[in-house]
């Protein structure tokens, strides 16, 4: 014999059913206020992870900055002290004359790929291609008739810039740059041009605190401003470019021993 079923018993489970139901779903207001508290979440951390990222970027920069002072050691090693020696604008590390002098970074080459990412800093807005941010101490040898710098005439250990950020926006072409080479430098140096530039003489800062230089030494220090009692582009003397410029040539004594 069939017994039929409790009504009561059915309306009960369904009722049970349907708060489970409600408790496994999310309502609109909860759903809102979740997506609220993980936008905030998200305000609070982006611009931290931002400065992260950009701490990261100027630490790898003076990685490359010392990569690139280990190069040119190396290159002084075989060449009687000398750095490579710099000889104007090259779009490319080897000219297509072969009789033609190569570029500083074509010099180097069988230390460091003229292609080596060490050559382009991580903080510089991108471009069609990488280009090359680091620039080589030209100003003092040019000045005083040379095509190249030694480090053993260095007196002044620790403050003489070999290389830096490259941070003159009439050295980089357009739109990043005024330059009207529409092209990439394989040789930069600062004959002729200042190099190394801050807000307040018409450069930019490559990163959140500052401009990489790497000393004679080979130790890295961040830069806001031109600092003249750390930074020279004297052997001798403690001089700013400008400074330099208007010294002129070496004239002591002891400088024409160098």
């Amino acid at each position: 014999m069939n017994y039929p079923a409790n009504p009561s018993a059915e309306l009960v489970l369904a009722r049970i059913e349907s708060r489970r139901a409600s408790a496994r779903a999310f309502s609109l207001v909860e759903l809102l206020v979740v997506i609220g508290i993980i936008a905030f979440l998200l305000a609070i951390l982006l611009p931290e992870l931002r400065v992260i990222r950009e701490i990261g970027q100027r630490t790898q920069c003076q990685s490359n900055l010392r990569q690139i002072g280990y190069a040119l050691t190396l290159y002084a090693n075989e060449n009687g002290g000398a750095m490579p020696s710099w000889s104007g604008w090259h779009a490319t590390a080897f000219p297509e004359d072969p009789k033609a002098e190569a570029s500083w970074v074509g010099k180097l080459s069988r230390i460091l790929p003229v292609d080596s990412p060490v050559y382009n800093c991580p903080s510089f807005n991108t471009y069609t291609v990488p280009l090359h941010n680091y620039f080589i101490c030209a100003a003092w040898a040019g000045l005083n008739g040379r095509h190249a710098t030694k480090f053993t005439d260095v007196k002044l250990s620790g403050r003489f810039l070999i290389c830096a950020d490259m941070t003159q926006p009439a050295l980089y072409p357009r739109p990043i740059g005024t330059s009207s080479e529409g092209t990439d430098d394989y040789d930069r140096d600062d004959y002729g041009m200042p190099c190394l530039c801050f807000p307040g003489d018409g450069g930019f800062l490559m990163h959140r605190g500052g401009n990489n230089v790497l000393f004679d030494d080979l130790h890295v220090e961040v830069f806001a401003q031109f600092d003249s009692t750390r930074i020279t582009f004297r052997l001798t003397r403690m001089l700013s470019w400008d400074q330099l410029q208007a010294a002129g040539p070496d004239a002591a004594k002891t400088d024409k021993t160098n």
